[in-house]
């Protein structure tokens, strides 16, 4: 039962990233823009402020494609784990971005990423199959505040 549990779980979470981080192609200008810290410019514009955040998102669309289902099951905090680094990344984008459309929603992705790991600990580590029920709700959220995003930055 286990392996069934962490198997759902990471799958649903690979989905959500392939299916909604995904964006467009940027070009090699953006690339400059991320994870840029020492400065937040005030005028930003979504432009600019979508070269910071989809480089991140792509990134973690193509960490979380990579999660392997079988070290999922036999290391689940691992798993866990390594899900929380990349939620704490997207957190640390969201303070980069000082536009406030795609501030607002970036920051709607991570807050719903960050209870899509609240959950993901509690049903692939905790074993609380209760849980597993706010998952659907949590995902559909997400992948809501994600296509919102994308249709922002596109």
């Amino acid at each position: 039962m286990n392996r069934r549990i962490a198997a759902f779980a990471i799958a649903s979470i690979a989905v959500l990233g392939l299916a909604g981080c995904s964006s467009p192609a940027t070009d090699g200008a953006t690339d400059d823009l991320k994870g840029s810290t020492d400065e937040v410019d005030t005028n930003q514009s979504v432009a600019d402020a979508c070269g910071i955040v989809l480089p991140e998102l792509q990134e973690a669309s193509s960490e979380l494609a990579s999660l392997d289902m079988t070290t999922a099951a036999e290391d689940p905090q691992g798993t866990v784990d390594s899900f929380a680094v990349f939620v704490d990344a997207l957190g640390e984008t969201v303070g980069n971005v000082s536009n406030p459309e795609v501030k607002a929603a970036t920051s709607a992705v991570h807050e719903n990423f960050v209870a899509l790991s609240d959950v993901l600990q509690k049903v692939v580590v905790d074993q609380d199959l209760s849980a597993a029920s706010d998952m659907t709700g949590i995902t559909t959220e997400l992948t809501e505040s994600a296509t919102a995003l994308q249709e922002l930055c596109s």
